[in-house]
């Protein structure tokens, strides 16, 4: 039986990426959003048939999904766009797939645990870069040290930029601060709360906690009370943010929001076709004992958008063969080797 799958917001960067994975691999999927001149010009290069629909009109949305067996969705800020979705996928019963990288989306998507088990679909976010190499290792880790209570991840790409969509919502998000998760809560702390130096494949690299999506996802699948995230950063930027992070109050005050996002949108291209091609990401993992034992492994992967086009398509042709229903993180729906099955990606025992 054919596996119907929708691409939403693939006139986006990452949804055109998946888009074009999609052609490149003969998987015929059909695409959505609500620019219609965008989604034409998608539809026109790919060939693929279109649907202008606005994830407002919940009618018409839901009248779309059910002739559908999942949807990718890549239309962010996800903390504005997720739940309309997942709403209208209960009602259509048709699998949510996104890839954010918010924390506080994955939380509330969660809350559509036991509605989503009811409709019999699976609701998994995350399915990019944001998390599936993380929440793969996270697994990986919690299997060599099931008695492990603290986990650091960390991770360093090759020098590309960012996606529109990505740094939009990091402008929206920077006046909450940052986040870890401590004894099983999730602590508010200060932007660049650690800064430390981490010993990658290719070379160290000063670090900073940022709040990624694993606080709640790596928490969801192992149950480590203790999660810190770090990002690679130049000490330039670490030392920016630290003088600047008192301000961070001025980026909640919604004018100066709508100004930011203006500039963005006007000024972020995202990575070049040279970077996607040829960037590779390295992501780091230690789990930790209360008896000062620990067990460190990491994995080098293609660039995090490339990446995350091939583990967004995989995840939807994967629920034709496999029938999962609820909330699941990746490693919980297609297990801890999932990111292994992707070219070029190699995991590293390092002690």
């Amino acid at each position: 039986m054919n596996h119907k799958i929708l691409i939403y917001g693939a006139n986006g960067y990452t949804g055109k990426l998946i888009t074009q994975e999609a052609k490149n691999k003969g998987v015929l999927v059909e695409v959505s959003g609500r620019n219609k001149e965008a989604i034409e010009n998608i539809s026109r290069d790919t060939g693929f048939p279109f649907h202008i629909c606005d994830l407002n009109d919940k009618a018409k949305l839901e009248s779309l999904l059910k002739d559908f067996d999942t949807v990718i969705h890549c239309a962010g800020p996800f903390s504005e766009t997720a739940i309309p979705m997942v709403e209208a996928c209960i009602k259509s019963k048709t699998n949510y797939l996104d890839i954010t990288g918010e924390i506080w989306v994955f939380e509330d998507i969660m809350k559509y645990h036991e509605k989503a088990q009811r409709a019999g679909i699976a609701l998994i976010p995350g399915v990019g870069f944001d998390v599936v190499p993380t929440d793969c290792l996270a697994a990986y880790l919690k299997e060599k040290m099931p008695n492990g209570n603290s986990l650091e991840l960390g991770f360093v790409g090759s020098k590309t930029g960012m996606s529109r969509g990505t740094a939009v919502t990091m402008a929206k998000n920077i006046s909450k601060g940052g986040f870890i998760r401590s004894n099983k809560e999730i602590k508010n702390v200060p932007l660049a709360y650690e800064v430390k130096e981490l010993k990658f494949a290719h070379r160290k690299q000063w670090c900073m906690t940022i709040p990624w999506g694993d606080l709640m996802t790596s928490y969801h699948q192992t149950q480590i009370p203790n999660i810190k995230v770090f990002s690679g950063a130049s000490t330039k930027m670490i030392n920016k943010i630290k003088k600047y992070r008192g301000l961070k109050f001025l980026l909640g005050i919604s004018w100066i929001q709508s100004f930011v996002r203006r500039k963005i949108e006007k000024s972020v291209k995202g990575p070049s076709e040279e970077d996607l091609k040829k960037g590779r990401t390295y992501v780091l993992g230690t789990i930790s004992d209360n008896d000062g034992n620990s067990f460190t492994a990491e994995l080098i992967t293609p660039e995090a958008y490339f990446l995350t086009a091939k583990t967004a398509l995989a995840s939807a042709l994967k629920l034709s063969d496999i029938k999962i229903k609820g909330y699941l993180t990746p490693a919980q729906a297609f297990g801890k080797d999932f990111i292994l099955e992707f070219d070029n990606v190699e995991r590293i025992d390092r002690a």
